[in-house]
This record gives structure tokens, sequence and C-alpha cells, in this order.
């Protein structure tokens, strides 16, 4: 069974009005600033950094991820099968001291590709669930981070029907 995933336009627009706000507020400051070099070429910079950023938010929004009990990857893309698997990363980035609110990235590698998706992608549990199970079966060792940030998930390294996670299962 395959299942398709999307980065929700809800979980985006924090995005969006980072990169919006921010090019407004530099590109602002390079119109309005002297014929400086240093000022046209760090605000000019900025306003760059901060439209790339927007683009690259709207691509996020238009990418679709393909899963199946197979392997996953990006729609029109070759996927990563799971039984080609050599690595998984699991990190957490906290936004605040109290790690109360944050994201994690899961980094996925096979044959010399890699894929990296974040935990805002609709279905990400049970794409971490079936990464976890397809290293496990493969041998593969975790770091010690991935191990903790599984836990965190409420994952073993084991395979996703030990975990008691149902390929498609929403959770």
């Amino acid at each position: 069974m395959s299942r398709i995933h999307r980065y929700p336009t809800r979980a985006l627009l924090a995005d969006y009005g980072r990169g919006v706000v921010g090019a407004g507020i530099s590109g602002a400051f390079w119109a309005l600033s002297p014929v400086a070099i240093y000022s046209m070429v760090l605000f000019g910079g900025l306003t760059c950094l901060f439209l790339l950023f927007v683009l690259r938010t709207a691509m996020r929004q238009r990418l679709r991820v393909e899963s199946a009990d197979t392997g996953v990857g990006v729609a029109g893309r070759a996927p990563i099968a799971w039984r080609d698997l050599d690595d998984i990363r699991l990190r957490y980035y906290s936004v605040r001291r109290a790690k109360g609110r944050g994201w994690m990235t899961l980094s996925l590698r096979a044959g010399g590709r890699k894929l990296s998706l974040d935990s805002t992608l609709d279905g990400f549990d049970d794409i971490a669930a079936h990464a976890a199970g397809a290293a496990r079966d493969r041998g593969l060792e975790l770091n010690d981070t991935t191990l903790a940030n599984l836990a965190a998930l409420g994952l073993a390294a084991g395979s996703a029907a030990e975990s008691g996670i149902a390929y498609g299962a929403r959770g």
C-alpha cells in the first residue's frame, strides 16, 4: 500500500510569515539605505536570503512524499528502498530551552542518496517507525541521539510490527 504525505499549509504559514516580514524589512532598509556599498551588500544579501527562504517554503508546500512497505521517496524520483537503507538519523531541534516545542528531522541514506524530512510532514511518525524497523532489520548501528529521539516518539529501534505500529496507521 502506498501513501502520499504532504507538508500541511498550516504548518508552513509561520515560515511564510517569517520570510515575507524579513524580506520586507531588509528590502525597505536596502531601498532606503545610502549608496554605501556595505549597506547595499548587507541589506541586498539579507533580502535575497529571505526571498530564497520563501521560495524554499513554497517548494516544501508542493512536495509530495510517497511511502510504502518497500520504501519512501519524493514523488517523481526513485524512492529509497527500506532494504537498501544505510543510515538513519533522527534529530530534535528545540526553539526554547525547556524543549517543550520544536521539531524533528529524519535523515535517511541509501546508496549515496539522502532524503531529509521534518516532523511537520503529515505521517512523519509512520515513516519514522518504518525507518526504525528497517534499521533493525538491516542491523544498522544508530547513534545515541537517534535512539533517544526514537524513544521520545514511542518507538524502539525494532521492526514496525514489534513496535505495534501498523503501516499507514495514524497516531
